[in-house]
């Protein structure tokens, strides 16, 4: 038997439900790196209420057949992103990128990161960005080895913790 091929395509609103599954589970490897468990409600309680997010431009996931295996959100400036204008980035920003456990290893994140490229040209953006903390760095490793490079100028605090800027510059 065949194995279906992975697709890229925007998310529809009869998947939020399965897409937010997929999202938490695909975050909670780094539960354990929260000492703090209200840290980690937090986190939680941000990454479920992001699915509804008018911010969002789209949210792209990963499907094999009808299985959502993972999923990225964009946004088309900081304050969008982050309530936080002060960045000054007027570019695409990914946000929440994650693969579930059974889709590891396939290149699923990739492949949303090179759709991601696609809508920031469209876009005409000079740049896409993506922030990122310390905890992540397997995701780091692989934004750094597609092309993307540090942008300090464009990190920031977050509950007591650096979040990385990464730019791929397009």
């Amino acid at each position: 038997m065949a194995v279906a091929e992975i697709v890229i395509e925007h998310l529809k609103e009869e998947d939020y439900a399965r897409y937010l599954e997929v999202l938490v589970e695909s975050y909670a490897q780094y539960e354990k790196e929260y000492e703090n468990p209200e840290n980690w409600a937090s986190y939680l309680s941000d990454i479920r209420a992001s699915v509804g997010n008018p911010n969002a431009e789209t949210i792209l996931v990963a499907k094999r057949g009808n299985e959502i295996l993972g999923g990225l959100q964009l946004f088309t400036d900081s304050e969008k992103a982050y309530g936080l204008p002060e960045l000054d980035i007027k570019s695409t920003i990914v946000r929440l990128l994650g693969v579930h456990p059974k889709g590891r290893g396939l290149g699923i994140a990739k492949k949303l990161l090179h759709e991601s490229f696609d809508f920031a040209r469209n876009r005409q953006d000079q740049a896409l960005y993506l922030h990122s903390g310390d905890i992540m760095q397997a995701a780091i490793n692989l934004y750094l080895s597609l092309g993307f490079v540090r942008d300090e100028s464009k990190e920031f605090y977050k509950g007591g913790k650096l979040v990385k800027s990464f730019r791929y510059d397009l």
